[in-house]
């Protein structure tokens, strides 16, 4: 079992053995990595994360146990009350069914009833699931960078590109459950390439890497990241130009690389945007850091 890292509160005891409120665990399950937060409604009170298995289902199930289970234990020795999970994937969800679809980057979840089959192994009652785009901006919505907002819309760049819409009050999901799957836009249409397979072909995979021989001066890493600022700029002008978001919030992990593309990402944006009241969309980076989707996926259960 490979640990990436773990948080612990910096009250071990939680301090809230009398508390009556019902307390939530939250999990971002990503192609790369997947983490877990014990969230009371406003705040983290603990939080871990594991590498994500890609072998076997089976493996799999084993990994996502091992994730909840310091935070039960956590929890109970604390007193609290865990009222159930919420938990964002990265793939495409039969809500009805509450069935994973498809996961592009995690292919051995299709077709999963991830909520029967955790609630199995954990004996958690009420277990929610949503798309981790869906959740990050849900998180950042409510308690993080889009508190003042009505309409915005989210992304996220780390394995893979995600995107979600939150319009009064509430994420838009469609008419199927598939909305706003900002990275399947197409960016270069005589190839037939979509704004995630630019970015991985961009990146070689490997995004961190590049990043760090872009900042060390690498003509050819900067110029990639440069592209996909281009590629990033034209699909948010698309954006707006159907939507009209207030704001556009980034997250994920490559935004701790956003000065490399981001300013190329505006300059472009505003170019393609129609209307000249819509050039002034704000584009912020989320303020939740590495547990908005996690947070959100608690908010799921936790809807306060």
């Amino acid at each position: 079992m490979r640990l990436l890292r773990r948080y612990a509160p910096r009250n071990d005891k939680l301090n809230m053995a009398k508390s009556n409120k019902n307390h939530v665990i939250g999990v971002d399950i990503g192609g790369t990595k997947m983490s877990a937060v014990l969230f009371d409604g406003k705040k983290v009170l603990a939080d871990y994360m594991l590498v994500t298995p890609k072998d076997n289902l089976e493996h799999f199930m084993i990994m996502l146990k091992a994730l909840v289970e310091p935070l039960e234990q956590k929890a109970k020795a604390g007193g609290l009350v865990i009222k159930g999970i919420g938990v964002g994937i990265a793939g495409m969800l039969d809500f009805e069914e509450k069935r994973i679809a498809e996961a592009p980057n995690l292919p051995l979840l299709n077709d999963l009833k991830l909520p029967a089959s955790l609630a199995g192994r954990l004996g958690v009652g009420e277990i929610k699931i949503d798309n981790d785009a869906n959740c990050f901006l849900r998180a950042e919505m409510k308690l993080g960078a889009g508190r003042k907002y009505k309409n915005a819309f989210g992304i996220t760049v780390g394995t893979g590109i995600g995107g979600a819409w939150w319009h009064n009050g509430e994420i838009y999901q469609g008419a199927h459950g598939g909305a706003a799957e900002f990275g399947w836009l197409t960016v270069d249409f005589k190839e037939g390439i979509r704004l995630e397979e630019a970015y991985h072909r961009l990146t070689q995979s490997n995004p961190a890497t590049l990043a760090e021989e872009a900042y060390r001066g690498d003509i050819l890493a900067e110029k990639a990241y440069e592209e996909f600022g281009h590629y990033l700029g034209v699909s948010l002008a698309n954006v707006v130009n159907i939507l009209d978001p207030e704001i556009i919030i980034v997250g994920g992990g490559v935004i701790e690389s956003s000065d490399l593309f981001l300013s190329r990402t505006k300059k472009i944006m505003r170019q393609y945007i129609k209307s000249p009241e819509s050039k002034v969309v704000k584009i912020v980076k989320g303020k939740l850091g590495a547990n908005a989707g996690a947070i959100g996926a608690a908010l799921l259960v936790n809807n306060q």
